[in-house]
């Protein structure tokens, strides 16, 4: 053994750089560098301002939440409070037309009474404030009447009403007249000559609306903004009558607006969807004076920056050139203010299309917020600088102790176990004191009994069976007795050496074992349990390799252990057990099998004979086992000949005389024949194979029946009949043709005669019907072949390709963009591209280009077949696939379809009447492969 390292050694400082420092001393290099007082400092205000700012975030942040939530929180309320007034005010108009619609067609109302109409309309006048005008235009005759508070240009105050009339009476001129406060007609204050109502915009409005209805808004010369609501009057019979129109003055919308306590600076407008000014809180007149003119003013132009501004942010900002279909908030800064906004749209149920714009100025919120934030700042910064106070203070108690223990550990580093520093407190710090001085009265002891340990491993080391190596970076530092004598080998001549030169092969398998262990620098083990050969018989070893330190070293521990005994045993216990289970699982998949199985072996005694031999026979197993008189029991052949069980055993008896003929795979035999059984036929389908033992040799073979007379039969009757069809349906096709050949022989002998027209003209239908009988000929003997041959791989550009030559085409360009594309189709896929080329060339009319062209789909592969002809009708597109529906013979697309459909591939129809027609097949996964990338692309 190798001599220990004195007791000093132990305690020795490593330097920093040594390569058995711990890891966790590395990383703490870096707090190393400073003192302790120092580091709990720095650690104490850097947890402290950590705090300080989360919580300062988190006040920064939750206010700006609230800001955001409130404002929210009174837009909404505000928005619905203009919604609701806005609904309110907008009702009246219509409600004055239904009540006057309803008066019409009751009888109330005469049209045709002037002044019974004049009556009506100046009650409703002076009854609704809101209300500009009301009018009636007749559909009969264009009679005109109106009650306004808008008169001639400069007449209207506001409280005075007008009457306006246009008849037979007026020469259907438009005269207005002011009315006097008791009602009756008073002097004439306007003329226009050859008026008529049914020419107006908002009489057509109404009639093309069908229903209520508003007119755009526009201005009166006196300036006020209106909206005029139309609704047609019908009679019982559904005849148009005539329109009313009411004219509203939206001036209490901007009433209402400017009353409106919103926030201390905010603001609302409302806009159409073409930008124009409704009303607005902050803008007293919706329009300005422009050339002597008064003109409506758009809210892109609009003077108040407010209105202007979110305008234009709507319309380009945003992208929604003002199509807001819902209410969105967002955040625009104007004259360096940051203003929320929220847009809502305002529709109603007869064309009204309006959007609500409420603007709230985010200083109306923060300015108590941020008076806030700062006292609260104020507050931590006093709180931190508090803090780092104390953490200096409480930094240098705890230090001073720790500084006293650190001199104490020195001294015990230099081996002097005496001089201990005894701190005389009661907190953790005195209960660490006392344990460091516990712990070195132990080592004292310890060093005392490391002798005696080492002087006992030795021991151990020498007693054990095992065969026990210890190492060093693969150079063996000691070796016990058990290792000798395994691998005769003395210690002496071993120890220094590479193990991976000892031990004969077994000395680099350890090696392997011992260079991850060491390069992973810490304790770890490893297990394999290896064969060899040793004096001609088979060996297992379980080697272990443990990774062990000693005085800062890594150390390899190797033991080795003869495991062969035991080995064998398990081997052979599980064989048996394996061979057990095995055989009995086989034994009842076998016994349950529905079809008739048995199993011979080399000397042709029966070892297995199950159930359904046992049904098909009459003999029990226990009858059959072990005897060898089965070939009594099956009169299989007609001829003296082996069964197919010993043919399996023997297969070079097997000749091409057997008859049924024996079919062969492998070892494996088959064959299927005609068996009488008990005076019935039988008909069976048989397979035998040879059995084999672990060591391949052949120990019997095994065979199973199975009835399949009903399908025999089945097989045999379909082939019968299907001869039979395919031979009548030539022969009658042959005999159509050869008299459709005799009949036009006759016609042409027929048309040599041109004296009586109307026979020339019945020749000519014979002569098509004959023409029509061929091509049904010529369709049973394609559809007769549907199916007959099995599908195949073909490239669909080379096929459309050959088939676009075999047409007619003329000057009609056929542009195939598909190259590397197979389909697994039948093998009259061809005749389907013909028919859709030729389809296109008869049907298109002005046809000039048809292309082919494919892509992939989600489910599959899809092939796109267009033209730019005259298409398809929509009317016919659900029928053209159907058998005798076309122009032609109608069974061109319905042959395409039943060929495609044996393949699963579907054809539709999506082109659009007029501009051509687009046929698409789909082909499902698996039918289809690209194989170069340029097919991919397309």
């Amino acid at each position: 053994m190798r001599e220990k390292s004195p007791p000093e050694e132990v305690y020795s400082k490593p330097s920093p750089d040594s390569p058995g420092q711990p890891d966790s001393d590395k990383r703490c290099f870096f707090f190393g560098k400073y003192k302790l007082q120092t580091v709990l400092a720095l650690t104490f205000v850097s947890v402290v301002m950590l705090a300080v700012s989360l919580t300062w975030f988190v006040t920064i942040q939750t206010n700006q939440y609230a800001v955001s939530d409130l404002a929210g929180q009174i837009q909404d309320k505000v928005t619905d409070r203009i919604d609701d007034q806005i609904s309110g005010y907008l009702k009246t108009p219509h409600l004055v037309n239904k009540f006057c619609s309803d008066s019409i067609n009751l009888g109330h109302i005469d049209i045709h009474d002037s002044s019974g109409i004049l009556f009506h309309f100046r009650e409703l006048s002076l009854q609704f404030d809101s209300i500009e005008a009301i009018c009636f235009g007749s559909q009969e005759n264009g009679n005109y009447t109106i009650i306004s508070r808008v008169g001639a240009p400069g007449l209207a105050n506001g409280t005075e009403r007008f009457y306006g009339v246009s008849n037979s009476l007026t020469n259907h001129s438009f005269i207005e007249y002011r009315l006097l406060p008791d009602g009756e007609v008073g002097e004439e204050t306007l003329m226009i000559p050859e008026y008529d109502p049914r020419t107006r915009s908002w009489y057509q409005a109404a009639v093309e609306a069908e229903g209520p209805a508003w007119t755009p808004v526009y201005m009166w010369l006196e300036g006020v903004v209106s909206i005029d609501a139309v609704n047609p009057v019908y009679s019982d019979q559904g005849t148009l009558i005539g329109v009313m129109d009411t004219s509203l003055t939206l001036g209490g919308i901007g009433d209402f607006l400017h009353a409106l306590n919103i926030s201390e600076n905010g603001e609302a407008f409302i806009i159409d969807r073409s930008g124009m000014l409704i009303a607005a809180s902050s803008v007293s007149t919706p329009y300005k004076q422009v050339d002597d003119k008064l003109q409506r003013i758009s809210a892109f132009e609009c003077d108040e920056p407010v209105i202007h501004n979110i305008t234009q942010f709507i319309y380009s900002g945003l992208g929604k050139d003002l199509n807001v279909s819902g209410r969105e908030r967002f955040t625009i800064d104007i004259n360096g203010g940051s203003q929320l906004v929220q847009v809502s749209p305002f529709k109603d149920s007869y064309g009204l299309d309006w959007l609500v714009v409420v603007v709230i100025p985010e200083s109306d919120f923060t300015a108590k917020i941020q008076a806030h934030n700062k006292n609260t700042f104020f507050i931590l910064l006093l709180s931190v600088i508090a803090t780092i106070i104390l953490c200096i203070i409480l930094a240098r108690h705890i230090t001073r102790p720790v500084l006293a223990m650190n001199e104490s550990a020195k001294a015990l580093a230099r081996g002097d176990f005496e001089s201990w520093t005894k701190l005389d407190r009661e907190d953790e710090l005195g209960e660490l004191s006392h344990s460091l001085k516990s712990m070195a009265d132990h080592l004292r002891t310890m060093f005392t009994s490391l002798k005696s340990s080492e002087e006992r491993y030795m021991s151990l080391f020498q007693a054990s069976v095992d065969a026990v190596i210890l190492c060093k970076h693969e150079y063996v530092v000691e070796i016990n007795r058990a290792a000798e004598e395994m691998f005769s080998l003395s210690g002496k001549t071993a120890t220094g050496k590479k193990i991976s030169g000892l031990l004969d092969d077994i000395g680099p398998i350890i090696s392997q074992m011992i260079e991850p262990l060491e390069n992973a620098g810490q304790v770890q083990y490893d297990s394999r349990i290896i064969t060899r050969v040793k004096n001609g018989y088979e060996q297992y070893l379980d080697i272990r390799v443990s990774g062990v330190t000693s005085d800062g070293e890594n150390l390899s521990l190797v033991h080795i252990r003869d495991i062969t005994m035991e080995r064998r045993a398990i081997f052979s216990l599980a064989e048996k057990e394996a061979l057990h289970e095995a055989y009995s699982r086989i034994e009842m998949i076998l016994e349950l099998l529905p079809d008739p199985v048995f199993v011979i072996d080399n000397n042709g005694m029966i070892l297995f004979w199950n159930r359904a031999m046992e049904k098909i026979t009459g003999h029990d197993s226990e009858e059959m086992i072990h005897n060898d008189y089965y070939t009594k029991i099956f009169s299989h052949y007609s001829m003296n000949r082996p069964l197919l069980i010993h043919l399996a055993l023997n297969p070079e008896l097997i000749n091409d005389d057997l008859d049924p003929p024996v079919e062969r795979s492998g070892e494996v035999l088959s064959s299927s024949y005609w068996v009488d059984t008990d005076g019935k036929m039988r008909y069976y389908s048989m397979i035998a194979a040879p059995l084999h033992d672990h060591d391949g040799r052949i120990f019997g073979a095994i065979e199973s029946l199975r009835d399949i007379t009903i399908r025999k039969q089945t097989e045999d009757a379909l082939l019968v009949a299907n001869k039979k069809l395919n031979l009548l349906s030539g022969i009658t096709r042959h005999d159509i043709r050869n008299k459709i050949l005799v009949s036009k022989s006759f016609l042409l002998i027929l048309e040599e005669d041109e004296s009586n027209p109307e026979k020339l003209s019945l020749i000519n239908r014979i002569r098509r019907s004959m023409t029509d009988i061929e091509q049904l000929v010529e369709f049973s003997k394609t559809y007769q072949e549907i199916g007959q041959k099995a599908p195949e791989w073909q490239d669909v550009g080379t096929i459309f390709s050959r088939a676009a030559n075999q047409v007619d085409i003329g000057n009609i360009m056929v542009q195939v963009s598909l190259s590397g594309v197979s389909v697994l189709c039948d093998p009259l896929f061809e005749k389907v591209c013909y028919n859709l080329v030729e389809n296109a060339v008869r049907h298109g009319e002005n046809l000039t280009k048809i292309e082919v062209h494919g892509t992939r789909t989600g489910a599959g592969y899809q092939i796109i077949v267009e033209d730019d002809g005259v298409g398809i009708p929509d009317d016919d597109k659900p029928y053209i696939f159907d058998k005798g529906f076309g122009k032609n013979t109608g069974f061109g697309l319905f042959l395409i379809r039943e060929i495609l459909s044996l393949s699963d591939i579907t054809i539709t129809e999506n082109g659009r009447y007029g501009t051509g027609s687009r046929f698409e097949m789909d082909v499902p996964a698996g039918k289809f492969r690209v194989s170069t990338e340029e097919a991919e692309n397309h």
